[in-house]
């Protein structure tokens, strides 16, 4: 005979496996389903003005102000179904300004200011929410920004005249198969004579921290001795944080991503990557490369009102809830025997 209190009980049982999985990949939550993501700061708005092309979607905590063409390379796209929307704007849109959807669904942009011209099917959304509580975001990811920069240093700053290399690569050497951290000055990541090779095991996340106020990219990046660009996702374990930047300028080819929550993010160089920042003005083209490395204690930076992006519950909450169930499950078989 079918029983609601065990039915009640075999949902409690299913929902410990979701609670032990819940979403520890999406390293910023949300934000990990766009390519570039203005956050906002006490004193920057959050607003996009790039003129450049963005293949994947973009997300602004206060409008996006240049009109350009978004969405047209969604096919690596792991984080995706945390996205409400492929454009956010949310204080709408600049007037006069003409925005292409190439992919990505429906805008949210509340008003009537802008054009959007849908060329995939989706429509305009002026009203409710969109999807993104950006106050909680905001916090969220400068916290994680400033945490990231107190990782151990595992890997080392070789420098130039490394053998077997270019003798003109900036080397970063790690060896760990899972996370290797780095630690760069401003005066290293701006040198314009020297590329910046990264060489590390293939499918470790590699972390490279780079403090001060200015941060400009002198020359290109290379990963174990190749450079690529476009969307080409070879690149996407790799991040660069900026904890205290001010102002992030990418001058030349850059395939990773940047964590920067408090600057403005600009350049004339082709980027390749997840780009968070508090204010994103003029770059290069922007190409969609979803950062899927592991930061070690960060399950994910969204809102938590997003249940795709709920925190892991810790090891107590899961002591009580296996106790709970135990408990349930005992009183329910001494009521059936005492039936």
């Amino acid at each position: 005979m079918f029983s609601p209190r065990f039915a009640f009980l075999g949902l409690v049982l299913a929902s410990i496996p979701t609670a032990l999985h819940a979403d520890t990949t999406a390293p910023f939550g949300v934000a990990s389903a766009y390519n570039l993501v203005a956050l906002g700061s006490s004193n920057l708005d959050g607003t996009i003005s790039t003129q450049a092309d963005v293949t994947g979607r973009a997300a602004a905590a206060d409008q996006i102000l240049a009109g350009t063409t978004y969405g047209s390379t969604l096919n690596s796209d792991p984080y995706g179904a945390l996205a409400t929307f492929g454009l956010v704007s949310t204080n709408g849109l600049m007037a006069g300004q003409t925005f292409n959807m190439n992919g990505g669904g429906n805008a949210y942009a509340p008003g009537t200011n802008g054009n959007i011209n849908f060329n995939d099917g989706g429509h305009r959304v002026t009203s409710g929410t969109s999807g993104i509580d950006f106050d909680t975001l905001r916090t969220t990811l400068q916290a994680e920004s400033q945490q990231l920069n107190t990782l151990p240093v595992n890997g080392a700053a070789m420098g130039t005249n490394q053998p077997w290399l270019n003798p003109s690569w900036f080397v970063l050497k790690g060896t760990s198969a899972t996370l290797n951290v780095f630690s760069l000055t401003a005066a290293q990541f701006a040198d314009p004579l020297h590329n910046i090779d990264i060489e590390a095991p293939a499918g470790s996340t590699i972390l490279v921290n780079v403090t001060g106020p200015t941060q400009t990219l002198g020359s290109g990046l290379y990963y174990n001795g190749n450079q690529t660009s476009g969307d080409s996702a070879d690149d996407a374990g790799i991040l660069f944080n900026f904890p205290d930047a001010q102002t992030v300028a990418i001058n030349a080819q850059f395939n990773a991503s940047i964590l920067a929550p408090f600057a403005v993010l600009s350049g004339t160089g082709q980027m390749g990557g997840t780009f968070i920042a508090a204010q994103i003005g003029q770059t290069g083209e922007v190409h969609n490369v979803e950062f899927v490395g592991t930061m070690p204690g960060y399950p994910s930076g969204g809102s938590p009102k997003d249940p795709a992006v709920s925190p892991v519950p810790e090891p107590g909450t899961l002591l009580m809830v296996g106790t709970g169930v135990a408990s349930l499950a005992g009183g329910l078989w001494r009521r059936k025997l005492s039936a």
